[in-house]
């Protein structure tokens, strides 16, 4: 199968891809390949492969909060869980996550499982981890509480309700850091089950235009940039939300 025109609905974000040469899907699209470099690479191509596996991983990550942001009849929360202690080891803190994230679930319905969550790993600057984590079903929950149920320091709330994108708003946090050693071979955020998911959508060519029109009132960015394997690419960004 080809295409040339992408649709991604994430929420009340909605991105267009124009592609100059048709994607094949399959077991012939070199472009899936991209971001898995062997073991064989060069260390040019292995860093070239890592920075696109990030992009990949930021890209995934806002989508996903931005699929989510509206769907469990809560505001979403975002805050900063940071460790008093200078904790360095990153398999240790994501167990001590896991913990906390059951812990809150159970405090709010008695069930370790129903937290709908999305969260992004990072470093300070001391080399401590520390976690960013955006909630979609959960109510709200006092600060002092918050901090005895995280237990291991202190909790950063960040204000978002007049954010008409989440999950940009989210990712500037995954930055450089997420090129830390500790973070090769493992995943740079954590989401749960059940969460709702972007659509992809494929569209034939010569209903772009009027997509584009109907859309128009809601543009919020543009750009066009060259891809080695499929030419240029036009890309759009809409958000429903915005007022025109």
């Amino acid at each position: 199968m080809k295409y040339s025109v992408k649709v991604v609905t994430s929420g009340h974000i909605v991105e267009l891809y124009e592609y100059e040469k048709d994607i094949k899907t399959g077991k012939d699209n070199k472009s899936g390949s991209v971001g898995r470099a062997g073991k064989n690479a060069s260390d040019e191509d292995k860093e070239k492969n890592r920075e696109i596996a990030l992009a990949r991983a930021k890209r995934e990550v806002r989508r996903l909060i931005n699929a989510n942001v509206d769907a469990w009849g809560e505001k979403p929360k975002f805050f900063t869980l940071t460790f008093a202690e200078n904790v360095t080891d990153i398999k240790w803190a994501n167990s001590e996550f896991k913990k906390f994230k059951q812990r809150l679930s159970r405090h709010i319905w008695r069930d370790p499982n129903n937290l709908k969550y999305v969260t992004v790993i990072e470093f300070q600057k001391r080399g401590a981890v520390h976690y960013h984590v955006v909630t979609f079903n959960m109510p709200y929950i006092p600060h002092a509480d918050l901090e005895r149920i995280w237990g291991h320091g202190f909790v950063k709330i960040n204000a978002i309700d007049d954010c008409d994108n989440v999950g940009a708003y989210v990712t500037k946090y995954m930055t450089k850091d997420h090129d830390d050693e500790r973070l090769r071979e493992q995943k740079s955020y954590f989401s749960s089950r059940g969460l709702a998911k972007p659509v992809e959508e494929i569209i034939e060519k010569e209903d772009l235009n009027a997509l584009r029109v109907a859309l128009s009132p809601n543009k919020t960015f543009e750009i066009e940039f060259q891809n080695e394997y499929v030419g240029k690419v036009s890309y759009e960004q809409y958000n429903l939300k915005r007022k025109s």
